[in-house]
């Protein structure tokens, strides 16, 4: 199978009759306060954020930029050059999924929480208000803990 012949990507809903948001995941870049490094490992956070270096990554794979100024040829096929220019197009409407705004016991945590709840669901989606409850009911664990 081929994503882009086979399986394809599709906009989010939109809600209440605004844009469809670009629903994606994402990684950040901290800089701790000690005096000795921290100018270093600002120079470092400033280079990842240029083109130059989101193109190496891109080129790599595994990576999308939200970097309005890297050029989309720089990724390796035309199905990551297309998600990479939705989430560029996407502005103000890119969302972060439900996992990544989850305690890591609800959403980021393989094999419980969301992930097990969503993918039992996916071999038997014969009772969706069920796998709500069971949701709701990890998501209440998670968020006492």
């Amino acid at each position: 199978r081929a994503i882009g012949e086979d399986a394809d990507f599709f906009p989010f809903p939109a809600v209440g009759g605004g844009k469809a948001p670009v629903v994606s995941g994402g990684d950040a870049a901290v800089v701790l306060k000690d005096g000795k490094n921290q100018k270093a490992a600002m120079a470092l956070v400033e280079y990842l954020a240029t083109p130059e270096a989101a193109a190496v990554w891109a080129e790599a794979g595994g990576f999308l930029s939200p970097n309005k100024n890297l050029d989309l040829a720089s990724y390796g096929d035309d199905v990551t050059r297309a998600t990479a220019k939705s989430l560029v197009a996407a502005g103000d409407s890119v969302r972060f999924d439900m996992s990544d705004q989850a305690p890591a016991a609800f959403g980021g945590t393989k094999g419980t929480g969301e992930w097990k709840i969503l993918q039992d669901f996916l071999r038997d989606p014969s009772d969706p208000k069920a796998t709500a409850a069971q949701l709701e009911a990890a998501a209440a664990k998670a968020y006492r803990g």
